[in-house]
């Protein structure tokens, strides 16, 4: 039978991941600002309007932007500092990329934790190097 299980892509640090995960982290960063950029002129053209109609659904605007624009600062936050982590990795260390499915096949009389618990693959710059099938747990 075949099931499914976590497997974890890691990548060795290098120039060339630092770069590319930085420059990931500033498109993401660039477009947010973007659309912070076009959310304010929607905004402004928006109040202009209401406000001539209804002081109450401009408060309520105003309000539902104050919200967004929050939003986007703590999105833009998080990508900061992400960035700042990305600055401090360390040539050579393993660093987790993210987490994928993968699939193990159990037989009778396999140990069923140690089969389906985590695989790892291990990369530099794209090429695989490495791949890690865990072993048994240790006492808990």
């Amino acid at each position: 039978m075949i099931v499914k299980r976590e497997v974890l892509l890691k990548a060795i640090v290098t120039d060339r991941l630092k770069a590319q995960l930085k420059e990931a982290v500033e498109g993401a960063i660039g477009q947010l600002t973007d659309s912070q950029e076009e959310m304010e002129k929607q905004y402004r053209r928006l109040m202009l309007e209401v406000q001539r109609m209804d002081a109450t659904r401009a408060m309520a605007v105003r309000q539902q932007v104050d919200v967004e624009r929050r939003k986007h600062e703590d999105a833009k936050k998080d990508l900061q500092e992400q960035l700042a982590e990305y600055d401090e990795l360390q040539m050579g260390e393993e660093f987790v990329l993210r987490t994928l499915e993968g699939t193990v096949e159990i037989q009778l009389g396999d140990n069923f934790f140690e089969k389906v618990r985590g695989a790892e693959i291990v990369i530099e710059d794209d090429i695989v190097k490495e791949i890690r099938e865990q072993g048994p747990a240790g006492p808990a």
